[in-house]
Parts: C-alpha cells; structure tokens; sequence
C-alpha cells in the first residue's frame, strides 16, 4: 500500500501484555496480594480520569491503596507494576522489519506514569517516531476525536495510517475515520495481515 505513511499501535494487549494479571498474585516485601487486588485498580472511575490527564498518578494510586487499605505505598505499588510489564512476544522482530519503511507511533489510553512504565517496559521506543497517549489529548478511544487529534499530532491524514489494537470498538472507529484497522490477536496473526495488504 503506496499511500500508507504511518503505522499505529495500542500499548497494553498489543506491545506488552496486559499488567497485574498474573493469577499467582504478587509478593511485595514480606506481604502478599491477590491478583484481583492490585488489578481493581483499572476499574476505579480514577483510572479513567487519570487515562484523561485529570488526575495525577500518585492521586490514581494513592486513592485506591486507601480505599482498599492496602499495606502499601505508592512507591511499592508502582515497582510491582513496572516489573509486571512484559514486551509482547514477536513485536520487536515485526517491528525491525517495519520501521525502515513506515513511520510508527503507539496510540494509547494511558496516564502519563503509566505509559511511561509501559513504552519503557516493551523495549520498542527504538523504533517509534511518536507516542501520542490520552492524557495529552485529553480524549480517550474509541472516540472519535481521539483519533482526530492523533492524526493532527502525527501531522497525518487518515489514509495514510494503519491503526493496530486488540480491541474492536477501537478498530472499528478508526476505520470509520478512514484508517485501515487491524485487529491484535498475536505478533504471527498480525504480520499475515500486513502481508496481505502489501505492507510487508
């Protein structure tokens, strides 16, 4: 695909697993917690106000580690989730292959901590020419001006962009908009279709 000048990617489910789910549960000093614990963390209406940059990181923590009187700081809480990330099996090599050729970016719903210990954690900035999270547009997927503003900040049209994410809400926009979509399932699956629209 000649006009294809940027090629899109989700963070979480896509570059590196999603955090906090080891069924195992997680050891921090001396004390344990359940998986389910550290995780409830993604569901608090505080997640998505910090994915907004509404809120700070140490305020996201901070509030959930009080409200589930947790023995634990700050501090702790964030070293078991930067530890906890994990680069996605097979990007890095698909990503060698694509980046002498194709602009790439990560397109996230994340805060500004979290990202941070996300694009750090899935070893990829190397072949990135831009991350554009959530809390700098202050829009979250699958809305569309989330990837109105994303387009602006990539200096792209819509035509232009191949939008890769594991969830189908947010595919499913972004061709709606005009991106080609791609759905993640897994590294393999999405280097068969980029083969099959000639990006590859």
């Amino acid at each position: 695909m000649k006009s294809i000048k940027w090629i899109v990617f989700d963070l979480s489910g896509v570059l590196v697993y999603s955090s906090l789910i080891n069924p195992a549960g997680y050891e921090v000093g001396t004390r344990f917690f359940e998986q389910k614990q550290l995780e409830g963390i993604f569901y608090e209406k505080d997640y998505k106000n910090n994915m907004l940059g509404l809120i700070s990181h140490e305020q996201l923590v901070g509030n959930y580690i009080k409200k589930m009187k947790f023995d634990m700081s700050v501090e702790e809480f964030d070293e078991v989730m930067k530890k906890d990330v994990k680069p996605m099996d097979g990007m890095a090599t698909l990503l060698q292959i694509l980046e002498p050729k194709y602009n790439l970016g990560i397109g996230t719903n994340e805060g500004k901590v979290i990202t941070k210990y996300k694009v750090e954690g899935s070893g990829v900035m190397q072949y990135m020419s831009k991350v554009v999270p959530s809390y700098l547009l202050r829009e979250l997927k699958p809305y569309p001006d989330f990837y109105k503003k994303m387009l602006k900040r990539l200096e792209a049209k819509a035509e232009e962009c191949v939008f890769i994410d594991d969830k189908k809400e947010n595919v499913n926009t972004a061709k709606m908009m005009g991106m080609t979509g791609i759905e993640f399932k897994s590294a393999a699956q999405l280097e068969q279709d980029l083969i099959k629209l000639g990006i590859i």
